[in-house]
């Protein structure tokens, strides 16, 4: 049975939530690796005591509390603009192992890539945004549908209004809550690392010291005296 208009507005506002908890996951993922770049830092200090802290740069994988982000879904393709193009290939890539796809998730495909191929953008009226984000949603896709992610490919189509009706509003929504439920229990994980706690209290100096002390004695580094600690952590504001 189609979705009624207030079922498709309903998915809409929640994908919007998906769509911009996102972004605020992802800046917040790159601020987390700066703070944890400046940690970093100070423990180096601190090992070599002539060595001046570096300004918050590249991250050390030694200190990066997290996993590091998969970066690939942030590369965008440039499509062809040539007007004399051959149809594209718009059938579903081909999944790996395991179970074939369900029915839905090969429908919703096709609609997607009909709708951001590259080689289709050109003949629409999309802006440069529009057109960069609907390559990027592209590759996207088929990296989701390939590894199975349907909650993330739902959330594409109803960003670009391919809606499905093989499944009802209700299991939709399903998906999508709990696709947004997954993207804000990561930024709260961000929010209670040490490397947020280390950048969001630049001007708790009790905190600063507890947080330096916890990552030296985990590198079995001896903390050295507290009025050292201190100076190191002076002297880098005003660096």
């Amino acid at each position: 049975m189609p979705l009624s208009k207030r079922q498709k507005r309903r998915l809409l506002e929640v994908s919007k939530m998906i769509e911009s908890s996102i972004v605020v996951r992802d800046d917040m993922e790159e601020i987390q690796l700066e703070y944890a770049s400046e940690i970093d830092e100070v423990i180096e200090m601190i090992k070599n005591r002539d060595v001046k802290p570096k300004l918050i740069g590249e991250a050390s994988t030694e200190m990066a509390p997290y996993e590091e982000k998969d970066r690939s879904d942030s590369k965008k393709r440039q499509g062809s603009t040539n007007e004399h193009q051959s149809e594209p290939n718009l059938e579903p890539p081909e999944i790996p192992e395991g179970p074939e796809a369900p029915e839905w998730a090969k429908k919703l495909w096709k609609g997607i890539a009909k709708k951001c191929h590259p080689d289709r953008l050109s003949f629409q009226e999309l802006t440069a945004i529009q057109i960069a984000r609907r390559q990027t949603w592209f590759l996207e896709a088929r990296s989701l549908y390939e590894n199975r992610s349907w909650n993330k490919l739902l959330h594409i189509g109803v960003q670009v209004e391919e809606y499905v009706d093989d499944l009802s509003a209700s299991q939709q929504l399903g998906m999508l809550n709990e696709e947004y439920a997954g993207i804000t229990q990561k930024v709260e994980d961000i929010q209670k690392s040490l490397a947020w706690k280390w950048g969001t209290n630049w001007d708790n100096l009790e905190m600063r010291l507890r947080i330096v002390e916890v990552c030296l004695r985990a590198k079995g580094v001896t903390p050295p005296s507290r009025i050292d600690m201190i100076n190191i952590l002076v002297n880098l504001e005003v660096d």
